[in-house]
Order: structure tokens, then sequence, then C-alpha cells
């Protein structure tokens, strides 16, 4: 193994100081693994659901995307928010309302905000908040973009919170398919045990559906949940570490660029001060073609990625301020 890195990287008598990574063949074909993970981990996830959203946009998975907000609490080392089946609903209510009206805002074209959504679902709360984003490619963009406005982080980090839905849908937005999404905020007002006994007996007695499923529209091309019968089911498990990748295509494929564009900034560095005489130009040439073709598949899926991304100014707020 170490003559194999020896060999490969450093150059010496046994190689004619010409490190293998560096010469021509090498070089073609690591330009040509770095395209074809560019395909896979990147082009894939994002132009597969270019029929279902009209954009390059990747799928967004709530659970993702609920996921990371949690992280970056953890950072701030606040304790992590309780995914809440009811706030899922809230907020995929509110995404998907933006998505088949074709508006982004706190406030519908009827006048309805977020209070609207949660009092549909029945969800008493002390303090509530929201935070909303559009046409994006990468979940950790998502949750970058709100991490770099402060009051987007506001909501992300405040610590009178303690529960958390996020809610993902597709529409029409200003001519084109896109993703909206939504994630709400909020800290539930207690309720005994008598009344949450009431609340089921009633449930029971009535056989009704509550109203939140009940009386809205859904489209079938809702992100990540299940329609039956009009009935929303959403999942609250925790993202595998494969949905994790595929929601974030463009991170995901940074990693690899990260990688190979530090390989070969350290093996022409070993050429350069270990060999610091008659230096063979092709290799440093060849090197110098890979770094500049990994920082251009860089760039360009950063500009892909965000020329079109957009947050909402962020809502919070108490229920004494409705």
């Amino acid at each position: 193994m170490i003559s194999w890195l020896k060999k490969h990287f450093i150059p010496h008598e046994g190689n004619s100081h010409r490190p293998h990574i560096l010469r021509g063949s090498n070089t073609r074909n690591i330009v040509i693994i770095v395209l074809l993970l560019e395909v896979i981990t990147f082009l894939g996830p994002t132009l597969t659901h270019l029929n279902t959203t009209g954009g390059m946009t990747a799928e967004v998975i709530s659970a993702v995307l609920a996921n990371l907000t949690n992280g970056e609490r953890q950072t701030q080392n606040l304790s992590t928010l309780t995914i809440s089946p009811l706030l899922n609903e809230v907020a995929l209510l509110k995404a998907t309302d933006m998505a088949t009206k074709g508006y982004f805002a706190h406030t519908s074209p009827e006048g309805k905000t977020t209070w609207y959504w949660l009092e549909q679902a029945g969800y008493q709360y002390q303090y509530a908040g929201e935070n909303l984003a559009i046409n994006f490619t990468d979940s950790k963009d998502v949750t970058n973009a709100w991490m770099n406005s402060p009051t987007h982080k506001a909501n992300i980090v405040k610590g009178n919170y303690t529960e958390l839905g996020t809610g993902v849908a597709t529409g029409m937005y200003e001519g084109r398919e896109t993703v909206f999404v939504a994630q709400v905020y909020a800290n539930p007002l207690s309720k005994t045990v008598e009344q949450v006994q009431t609340i089921v007996v009633d449930v029971k007695k009535t056989e009704e559906i509550p109203k939140v499923v009940a009386f809205v529209e859904i489209p079938t091309n809702v992100l990540g949940v299940e329609v039956v019968s009009n009935v929303r089911t959403q999942s609250v498990k925790d993202p595998t570490f494969w949905q994790k990748l595929i929601a974030s295509p463009r991170n995901t494929t940074n990693v690899i660029l990260y990688i190979v564009f530090g390989i070969i900034t350290l093996v022409l560095l070993l050429y350069i001060f270990i060999k610091m005489r008659n230096h063979h130009k092709d290799l440093i040439t060849n090197g110098l073609i890979v770094l500049a073709i990994v920082g251009a598949i860089f760039v360009a899926n950063y500009y892909w990625s965000h020329k079109n991304m957009v947050i909402a100014q962020s809502l919070d707020y108490s229920n004494q301020s409705k």
C-alpha cells in the first residue's frame, strides 16, 4: 500500500520523478470519473424531477429538512424540536395552498395566514412561526439560506419553540412549475388528560374526519405524501442516509469535488517542492486542468442550484398577537 501511494503521489526515482496520478492517462480517467459522478449525484437527481417540477429542482424531502433544522439547533446548544404530525399537516396545507393558487407569501390572496391553518388543524399554540422557500434544488441549500437570513435563523433557533412541521408541494409559480417549502415552528398550549380523552371520544362517536383533511382539496403531486381518498398521511421517521444524499444532490457532489480537488492540489504541491528543478511541465499542466474542471463544475452547480431560489420574509407570532 505504501509503495502504491509513493508511486502515484510522490516524485522519486522509482517513478522517474513523475507521479502516476499526474500522468496523462490517469488525469483523463480522473476527469471521466468526476463527470460520471456529477451525472449520478447531481444531474441525475435534479433532472429526474424536471418533468414534475418544471425546473432544476431535486426532491426536497420534508423529513430531511426537519432533520437539518434540528441539526442547526444542536450546533446552537438548543434542544431539538419534536416533529409533530399535526404541524406537518399545517405546513403541508400551507405549501399546498401556495402551490395550487400560485402565490408565495405568508398571507394568501384571500387573506389567510398561518393562523388559519393552525386553527383548521385544531392546533392551539402559545408561540408559532413560519419559514418559506421556493425554487430550490437542494434541501441543505434551503436550510443554509434560512440560516443566512437573521429573521429566518431566529425562527429556527428560537428557544420558545418545542415542535416542528414541514410541508413540500409542487405547483405553478410565475408561469412555471416549481417546489414550495413551508416549515412551521410552535409551542403548543398544554391540554389536560380529560380534554384529550374528550377529543378522542368525540371523534369516535361522530366518526368524522377532522376538517384539516376533510375540506381541503389535495393535489396528487405533493412530494413525500401519500394520498388515499383525500386523507393524507405523513411519515415522521428519521430520514435514511440515502434520503439525505438524494435530497441534497449539490452538497453531496461538493464532497466528491472537494476530495478530488484536495488530492490533486496536494500532489501538485508535493511535486513542485520535492522536485525543485527541471519540472515536467506536462504533469503540472495535467494537474491544473483537473483542478480547473473540478472548479468549473463546482461553480456551475452552485449557479444552477441558486439562480432562482427565493425565501419569503420570515413570520413569528404569539397567540396574543392575532
